[in-house]
Order: structure tokens, then sequence, then C-alpha cells
């Protein structure tokens, strides 16, 4: 069985989907699969620094990469029936919707990641009328196509396009392949005499970042961690909300290398989203021990809620408030179980996890 996976860049900028695609190849690949990947190349930008290009060719991954979307165009021409599967990441992009067409008329088995772009949240976000118009159509372009849509939490299953063969497999968070197994970073708290709470992502209405801020200054015996970075203005309205509280801290955007530096400076992650169809900065938590507070619209709500591995809110200030005032009263007992909670959670977004769950998926298209 050999597998094309098709993402349209691997730019750094474009965001967590990119760093999802190339974590998912690698974990296929080191299950032994044969797969490839075609992507764009990025104009005035040399793809073999990109990171996730860098990750996939190091660990033995075949990237093809074009200028355009007629030169990719014409490879899967040349070179698609020496596949079996065409595996397209995200639907809006032309050379995902053209790959599905050239697998279907190929014979080729059409497998599709969405990245929330199949859910209803997509279109009620969607301004533009005729937007809006051409992706009612490719919604039903793939329902008619797609051999098997991958949903990256039940959340977003539910709030996705219905389909007779979709499935859910949790995005691959860590690397287990050579034998490394989820551990707490450290034992019990980061510090005496208060919670430390955190965020880490994107500066972003849908984040709600304003909500965690303005719980958070009213909560006693609690302090606040706040990495990352948006646009100036939605930025400078959120810190206002702080006031002189110095409990809350401003980190900025905190780069790879120092993300180890912020899981242990904190005792909670947060994440309110309005929506996240998974929620990786959680799940990076997870996969460190760190218990996190996630709103009913986060893809990993459920495992956080089934495995004690936190809160589940609504998300709104006093739901907030409230979780955030039982986090100042843990026990170290209690938080250490809750330590132990997230790690079992961490065990599902292993590589191996996901790469099992995935050839499963690949093997039931083939028989």
């Amino acid at each position: 069985m050999k597998i094309l996976r098709i993402v349209s860049t691997l730019n750094p900028e474009a965001g967590g989907p990119v760093s999802v695609f190339s974590a998912a190849v690698i974990s296929v690949a080191a299950a032994g699969a044969e797969i490839e990947c075609l992507t764009l190349l990025t104009p005035g930008k040399d793809i073999s620094k990109f990171p996730d290009y860098e990750r996939m060719v190091e660990r033995g991954v075949k990237v093809h990469a074009f200028r355009n979307v007629s030169e990719a165009v014409l490879f899967l021409g040349r070179s698609i029936t020496s596949f079996d599967i065409v595996h397209v990441d995200g639907c809006w992009d032309p050379l995902c919707v053209l790959a599905i067409s050239i697998a279907k008329l190929t014979g080729r088995a059409a497998v599709v990641t969405p990245h929330e772009t199949l859910t209803y949240e997509e279109l009620q976000r969607t301004k533009s009328t005729f937007r809006l118009a051409i992706k009612r159509l490719l919604r039903l372009y793939y329902r008619a196509l797609i051999d098997c849509i991958v949903y990256s939490s039940a959340l977003e299953q539910r709030d996705s396009l219905r389909h007779p063969n979709a499935v859910v497999v949790p995005h691959p968070v860590f690397d287990d392949t050579e034998g490394a197994r989820p551990v707490a970073i450290r034992e019990g708290f980061a510090a005496a005499g208060r919670i430390e709470l955190g965020y880490l992502g994107r500066f972003h209405f849908k984040k709600k970042l304003e909500t965690i801020v303005s719980a958070a200054v009213r909560t006693a015996d609690v302090g606040l961690l706040v990495a990352g970075s948006g646009p100036k203005d939605y930025e400078e309205s959120v810190r206002a909300l702080s006031r002189s509280d110095d409990r809350v801290k401003w980190l900025g955007f905190v780069q790879k290398n120092r993300r180890e530096e912020f899981f242990r400076s904190i005792d909670v992650l947060v994440l309110a989203s309005e929506y996240e169809c998974f929620g990786m900065s959680a799940a990076e938590a997870l996969i460190r021990g760190i218990p996190v507070i996630v709103s009913e619209r986060v893809g990993i709500a459920d495992d956080v809620r089934e495995m004690r591995a936190g809160f589940v809110v609504e998300g709104e200030v006093e739901s907030l408030a409230d979780a955030f005032a039982g986090c100042s009263k843990l026990a170290l007992a209690q938080y250490r179980e809750m330590q132990e909670n997230a790690l079992a959670v961490a065990e599902r977004y292993s590589f191996s996890a996901h790469a099992n769950a995935q050839l499963g998926v690949y093997a039931a298209l083939r028989t």
C-alpha cells in the first residue's frame, strides 16, 4: 500500500495544520507505511528551511514540491497510478480539490483531513455570499467523491458534514516511535503560594483571551502567564483588561525552544475557545502532565472530562472564574492525581496511536 499525502503549503506561517500534517506523515512512515508528500513552494522562501519539511526529509519521507498548481497537477497525472491512496489536508485549496478528482478518475481511494473546514462553524464565519456559495458546493463535492473523512475529534465530527465513512483519529502530538512516553515535567505545583494558570496561542477573538484575563483578575490566589501575540489593536484591548495587576504577565510570542520553560512555569493551561476542533496547546500541556481548563467547544474536552484531567467549562467569565477558584484550592494530592490523569489522556495522542488508527482507515479502504 502506497500513500500520497497532499497539503497546499509547508510554510510555518500557515499555522497549526502544517505541523499536524508533518507529524501525521512521520507517524505513518515510522509504522512502516510507504508514504510520500505533495505540496507547493512558497514564493520568495526556501522550502528546505521550513521546519516541517526538514522533519519529514530527516525521517526519510520524499517530498514533491512544485511552483504552482499546474505543475503539481502534471505530476499527479504522471504519477498517481503508482499510489493506492490519495489523502489531502484541507478542503478549499485548488490543489486538494483537483487531487480528489484525479484520484477518483484513476480509481484511487480518496481521504480528507479537513482541519475544521467542513464544520458549520466555518460556514458561519464566512462573510462573503459568493465564498459561502462556493463552500456549500464544495461540501457537496466532497460528500460525493470522498471515500473517508478523518476528523480530529468527536466535536469536529458532530459539527461537520455528514458522511457514511467518517472516523475520528486524534492528531499526533508526541513522538513515541523511539520509546519515549509522556512524562510529567515536574512533580507538584510550579511555585508556592498560588496557582499559575497559562495561555499559549494566537491572540484571536475566537480564542476568547479577553474572557480568560477577565476571569483571572477577579480570582484570588491565581496568576496568569500569557504567551502569544496578535493584531496590535486586539492585543492592546486585552492587555488593558489586566490593568496594573502584576499577577498577569505577558510573555509575547514564545518560540518553540522556549515552550518547555513556559510549561514548567504553569500549573494549569487554559483554552476557552469559542470553537477549536482539537486544541493543540491543551494537548501539548497534557503530554507534559499539566492539567487543563477547556471550554465545551474544544475538541479534546470529551477526553479531559472522561479522564478527569482538568475542568471542562462553558467558557464564559463566571464559569472560568469558578474553575480558577477551584484550582486555587487544590491540595497537592489532588493535583498529583490530575497530573497522572493528564498523562493517561496523552497516550491517545501518541504518534503510534495515530499511525495505528490511520493505517486501519487505509486498510479498510483497500478491502
